[in-house]
């Protein structure tokens, strides 16, 4: 009879997502309908050219404050895997890994976590695109140094 194969430690994933960016939306929509009722006063009520182009550079600025807010949101997303061999970071559909022997020591500056490898060009950083009081990102904190420790045969001595 065999020994029994020890379990590997599931996949933990933290999923790291910016708040919706409302604000900026709601001022490119603000923007736009003032721009559209500029311009629609303008063919309408036949006022003056700079009435036009008022509007159309309204209509422009929304537009670009809009796909910038959901461009840099979609860039700020990020995973975090922690599995059984070491940590990957997935973000923008590329992934980094780290060994967990390789992490020489974690440095946390909000809202950016670091993880100093023996090499430096192998180092991860993780960034917090929430506020400082984010849960999930505590706990990603948290699972990390638990993680590292119990990697390092660290225990608890109390």
């Amino acid at each position: 009879m065999s020994d029994p194969q020890p379990t590997p430690a599931p996949v933990q994933r933290f999923p790291l997502t910016p708040p919706p960016p409302v604000r900026p939306l709601a001022i490119a929509a603000g923007t736009v309908v003032v721009a559209v009722v500029l311009l629609v006063l303008w063919r309408s009520a036949e006022l003056p050219l700079v009435v036009g182009v008022l509007g159309a550079l309204l209509l422009l600025l929304g537009v670009a404050l809009a796909l910038a807010a959901l461009v840099l949101t979609a860039r700020l997303r990020a995973e975090v895997l922690l599995e059984a061999d070491g940590v990957t970071v997935v973000r923008r559909g590329r992934r980094r890994s780290l060994a967990w022997g390789a992490v020489d020591s974690v440095t946390m500056e909000h809202p950016r976590l670091t993880l100093v490898a023996s090499e430096p060009s192998q180092s991860l950083v993780v960034v917090n695109p929430r506020p400082a009081t984010d849960r999930r990102f505590a706990s990603l904190a948290t699972t990390l140094a638990d993680r590292l420790d119990r990697e390092r045969g660290y225990r608890d001595l109390g």
